[in-house]
This record gives C-alpha cells, sequence and structure tokens, in this order.
C-alpha cells in the first residue's frame, strides 16, 4: 500500500509522460522547442513571458502566441519472458503567451498560460504484472491529472542592455484521477508560487537568468473502494499536499555571424523537495487505507544541459536545430511504473515562417529517448525492463500588433 497513492504527487497537464527528468515539460515554446529549449537567453516572441520575462522589455512590437504540442508516448514492460505496452494515446497540450507595453509606459506586460509538469500512465489491460489484482497492494492501473499554469509578470528596462521582471504564479490542478484495484481516486486543488527574471543584452551576445519558485498545491478528493479494498463501492475523503520544485535557468546566446544564432543554457530543479507524499483519509471506513500513508520518493535535484542553434536561410525563413541531455531524479528503492522514467536524451528540429511582417508560423519536432531502465531494486512486482521513447510535434502562431 505504500506504493499505491504515489501518482498524487505528479501533478500533470493535458499530457502524457513528461518530456524531461521527473513530470516536467519543458516544451511551452516552439521555437525555443527546436533549439533543444535552450532559450532563457533567447525568448525573442511572446512565450518569453514563460521562458524569461525580463527579456519582453527588449522587445520591439506587443506579440501573442498561440501554440500547442502532440505528444506521442511509448513505454514497454519486460519480466519472466513476457512484454507488455502501457496504452498509446496522443496528447494535446496548449499553450498562450503575451507581451503588452506602451510607448509611454516604463514597464512591459506579459503573461503565460500553459502547463509545465505532467504525467499520465495508463497499464489498465495491458498485462504487466503490476496491473493486475494479483500484485495486491503493489497494482497500478491508470492514472491521470490535469493542471493549468497562469503566470502574469512585468518586466521593467533599467538602461540598453539590464532589464529585471518579476511575476505570481497560479498552479490550478483540475482535476486528478488515480486508479487501481484497491481504489479510485478524484481531487483537485491549487497553489501559488512568484519568478524572478533577468536580461542582459550585450554586443552581439545575451545572458539570461531565471528563478521559479516552489509551489504548493493542496489536493482534496475522494477514494472509492475497489475490489481488493475490503468495502467495494465506499466513498471516503483524502487529502495531500504536493511542492513543486523551484527551477533555475541560466543560458547565453550569440551571433557568430548575422545569419546564425547559438544557444546554451543549464536547468536546475530541486527534486529534493520529492521526498514523500503524506495521505490522510480522515473517517476512513476502507480496510485496505486506514487512516494516513506515507509515501517514500527521495528524489535528488538534478542538472539539465541544453544547446540549440538557428540559422536564418533566408530573410523570412530559419531553420531551428537542439541537443539536450536531462537525468532522472528518481533512485532505484523508490521507483514506481506511474513514473518509469529515466535518463532522456532529445533530438529537435524547427522552422519558423513569416507570413507578413506582423505574423510569424513555428513549427518543431523532438525525439525523446530513455535509457533501458532494468529494474531491480524496488517492490518486487515492478522488477523488469521499463523501455520507454517519445515523439512530440508542435506549431504555433505569433501575431505582432
Amino acid at each position: 500500500m505504500r506504493k499505491y497513492l504515489s501518482v498524487l504527487v505528479a501533478l500533470s497537464v493535458y499530457s502524457s509522460q513528461s518530456t524531461a527528468g521527473g513530470y516536467q515539460v519543458p516544451e511551452m515554446s516552439i521555437k525555443g522547442m527546436g533549439m533543444g529549449n535552450a532559450y532563457t537567453a533567447v525568448a525573442d516572441d511572446a512565450s518569453a513571458a514563460w521562458f524569461n520575462p525580463a527579456a519582453m522589455a527588449f522587445q520591439k512590437s506587443n506579440m501573442i502566441t498561440a501554440g500547442a504540442d502532440l505528444i506521442n508516448p511509448s513505454t514497454k514492460f519486460t519480466s519472466g519472458g513476457n512484454t507488455d505496452e502501457a496504452k498509446k494515446s496522443i496528447y494535446f497540450v496548449p499553450h498562450a503567451y503575451l507581451g503588452y507595453k506602451r510607448n509611454d509606459w516604463p514597464v512591459t506586460f506579459g503573461l503565460a498560460i500553459n502547463a509545465p509538469f505532467g504525467l499520465t500512465a495508463n497499464w489498465r489491460n495491458s498485462g504487466a504484472s503490476f496491473s493486475e489484482a494479483g500484485a495486491g497492494a503493489a497494482n497500478i492501473t491508470f492514472s491521470e491529472i490535469r493542471m493549468v499554469n497562469l503566470n502574469p509578470s512585468i518586466s521593467y528596462k533599467l538602461n540598453n542592455n539590464f532589464s529585471v521582471a518579476a511575476g505570481i504564479t497560479y498552479y490550478n490542478v483540475f482535476e486528478v484521477h488515480l486508479d487501481s484495484f484497491i481504489a479510485d481516486h478524484k481531487g483537485d486543488g491549487d497553489g501559488w508560487g512568484h519568478n524572478l527574471a533577468l536580461m542582459y543584452k550585450g554586443d552581439g551576445y545575451n545572458v539570461g537568468l531565471t528563478y521559479r519558485s516552489k509551489v504548493k498545491a493542496d489536493i482534496s478528493g475522494t477514494a472509492t473502494g475497489g475490489v481488493l479494498s475490503g468495502a467495494p463501492g465506499t466513498v471516503v475523503g483524502v487529502t495531500t499536499s504536493i511542492t513543486f520544485p523551484e527551477l533555475v535557468n541560466i543560458g547565453v546566446s550569440f551571433n557568430p555571424t548575422n545569419k546564425w544564432l547559438v544557444s546554451m543554457e543549464l536547468d536546475w530543479t530541486n527534486w529534493d523537495r520529492f521526498v514523500s507524499i503524506d495521505l490522510q483519509y480522515p473517517g476512513a471506513t476502507l480496510p485496505a487505507l486506514g487512516a494516513s500513508a506515507s509515501i517514500p520518493e527521495n528524489w535528488t535535484d538534478t542538472l539539465a544541459f541544453r544547446t540549440g542553434v538557428e540559422w536564418q536561410y533566408r530573410k523570412n525563413m530559419r531553420a531551428r536545430f537542439g541537443y539536450v541531455y536531462d537525468p532522472t531524479p528518481i533512485n532505484d528503492e523508490d521507483f514506481s511504473p506511474r513514473l518509469p522514467g529515466n535518463d532522456r536524451q532529445l533530438i529537435t528540429f524547427g522552422y519558423g515562417y513569416d507570413l507578413n511582417t506582423q505574423t510569424t508560423m513555428d513549427f518543431a519536432y523532438a525525439y525523446v529517448w530513455l535509457d533501458d531502465r532494468n529494474q531491480t531494486a524496488s517492490a518486487a512486482a515492478y522488477d523488469g525492463l521499463y523501455e520507454s521513447d517519445i515523439h512530440i510535434l508542435s506549431a504555433s502562431l505569433t501575431y505582432r500588433f
């Protein structure tokens, strides 16, 4: 039972198994995705409202960007000579950004609406041993959580080279589903945080730095007993709290020629916040649940490396390429198939086309491959080989006004 509800921490968006270490989803800008999300020191479209709000102070026009990712993950589990696969689905992850200023104002306003964390794992009818009733308290079937981030911010241009920004972050976790043969769970919650950013524009190079605070979300809902609960159909309340980790991004970009842009970045994620999940069942009447549970996770912080280039081969056309190495924060002892992650790498490609002076279309593709995970140190039901990869196809439209 100690592993049973661990997915409640994985507050996700409309998405699939996450495309970064842990359950973070960095693909929140199509232009940035084409450059491996090494975008903190670039951020020259409306998605700066997320990647680096301080960069909005240097933009010459108001902008709005709307886009979406189509994410198609695949995860296979092999144990005892049998290979089973989680259900495949294509997940739609939208995002939108706004940057607005007036010439008589010293500040620029930004708004980011996106979903920067995500997880879905569907092992129903997969045949995997841990998804069957015979796995007992270790059984895992289906998990899905939906979340949206609202992040208004303000940037201020101190001089021709330097700008700063600050904002407020609101995470609305509006739907949580967590199913097994013990109980089905449904809940929601929210939490608040803040963000800070800096941007320095030099002669042919930029330096960007962003900080996003932890966000604690309180989750409450119901648990409905399943066939292994001892009281099928019985409904009880459940509460927990989840602390999303701090994010620190530092990047540098430069122009070796007037047609080429190169960007590099380090992203630190404080997954140390994910020590355990403490769940409370006030007045519980399900024998399998009891009054409370504490689920150890003991994740470790990670440092991801990103790099990307953009080639403006025509006046209104740009090609982009990127590479990412993102290590996993998940240790072997506390591993769970709810998030069968491992170290991952990404290769990205992008294309930008100016329809006119006001409108730009951007496209990107990413292939994500995870190192195989031969699990032997956690619950026996989870032992086996996990193989995963992810395809992401994205598009966006930017309008300047």
